[in-house]
């Protein structure tokens, strides 16, 4: 029954490790660092898999702490500590279902001012996503409203054109072209594809997003022209990997600084949600520690390497927006029936 309920959690603990690392904050500011340093997919891959040691290590540092004092504690609650670990389990799986039904789905610690998750970071960033509409720009095209928006909800930025209210029409997708025109002069033209319910372009947006997007609409054996105004803002994680690649006056920085700096930003956020999974490996000491510290290792590595690569390889169409929106009510469910787990099998 002991061995079959550690590998219980040792299941828990990959499952919440590999979810963890793919939320698009542990390995979209690689690919946006990758492009801006033009790395290679194996050298972009390679500092993925140092980084992610990085988060790695402070983690099981954490832990060290969690499990020398649960031993120190079990020497004087004896047979009671059993209990204890796994109460102390049940409010950890409560506070974060409690969090997840106050919206906080993702947020956990960052020292040395990491970066911003969740709502967090999306409410800092301009352009519209998730019914964020600080960049959505207006087109009257005589016929009705379209709306033009920047949308990269965890995912690489794409133009997306909807309709404004539910009564408009969609335009056909060959009859629409976007172009931007930089400060530098460099010009990319758009093409759309449509979805349900909207419009997409068919290739991604280039940071930084401050452009001018002339819009051209034909209709009825003519074309409309509209000039929108797109201007850059800070916004989360890949913000602070575009930054991170480029010095004064927009320069690409030196690998060493980037590396460092993304190294930074991944070791001081820990995978907060394996700590409990720490305290409730308490009963088999350190050995289990081990064992548990080699699956985060493994699954937390291998999650962020194997994210970045499918984006890298062109797979950026993942929907992983649900994990970063419901990380805190998945965590939660785990460790509440570790808890329960650990009191009625009192091992």
């Amino acid at each position: 029954m002991i061995e079959s309920f550690f590998l219980s959690i040792v299941a828990t603990g990959f499952i919440v490790a590999f979810a963890h690392a793919a939320i698009p904050t542990h390995w979209l500011p690689f690919v946006v660092a990758g492009r801006g340093q033009r790395w290679s997919k194996p050298k972009t891959l390679l500092v993925v898999a140092l980084c992610g040691s990085g988060h790695v290590l402070f983690t099981t540092g954490l832990g060290v702490l969690v499990v020398w004092l649960g031993l120190e504690t079990s020497k004087f609650t004896g047979a009671v500590f059993p209990k204890i670990a796994g109460g102390a389990l049940i409010l950890f799986g409560l506070y974060y279902l409690v969090r997840q039904a106050r919206g906080g789905g993702h947020g956990h610690s960052h020292f040395g001012g990491g970066h911003a998750h969740g709502e967090e970071a999306h409410g800092a960033h301009g352009h519209d996503h998730a019914g964020h509409a600080a960049d959505t720009k207006r087109v009257d095209t005589g016929h009705g409203v379209l709306l033009l928006e920047v949308f990269e909800d965890g995912l690489p930025p794409r133009f997306r054109v909807r309709t404004e209210g539910t009564d408009g029409h969609l335009p056909d997708a060959g009859a629409l072209t976007v172009e931007t025109l930089r400060p530098d002069g460099v010009r990319q033209a758009f093409a759309f594809v449509a979805r349900a319910g909207y419009l997409e372009s068919t290739a991604e947006i280039p940071e930084p997003h401050e452009f001018t997007a002339n819009v051209t609409l034909s209709h009825g054996g003519h074309a409309h022209g509209h000039a929108l105004r797109f201007e850059e803002h800070d916004h989360g994680p890949a913000a602070a990997a575009q930054a991170a690649t480029a010095g004064a006056g927009g320069k690409i920085k030196s690998d060493r600084a980037v590396v460092l700096g993304l190294f930074t930003l991944l070791t001081f956020s820990p995978c907060e949600g394996f700590l409990p999974v720490y305290l409730s490996g308490i009963k088999y000491g350190w050995a289990g520690f081990i064992v548990l510290s080699t699956v985060l290792a493994f699954a937390t590595i291998a999650g962020m390497v194997v994210f970045t690569w499918l984006t890298l390889s062109g797979m950026e169409r993942l929907r992983l927006g649900f994990l970063e929106r419901y990380e805190s009510g998945l965590l939660g469910a785990f460790i509440l029936l570790l808890g329960l787990g650990v009191i009625f099998f009192n091992f």
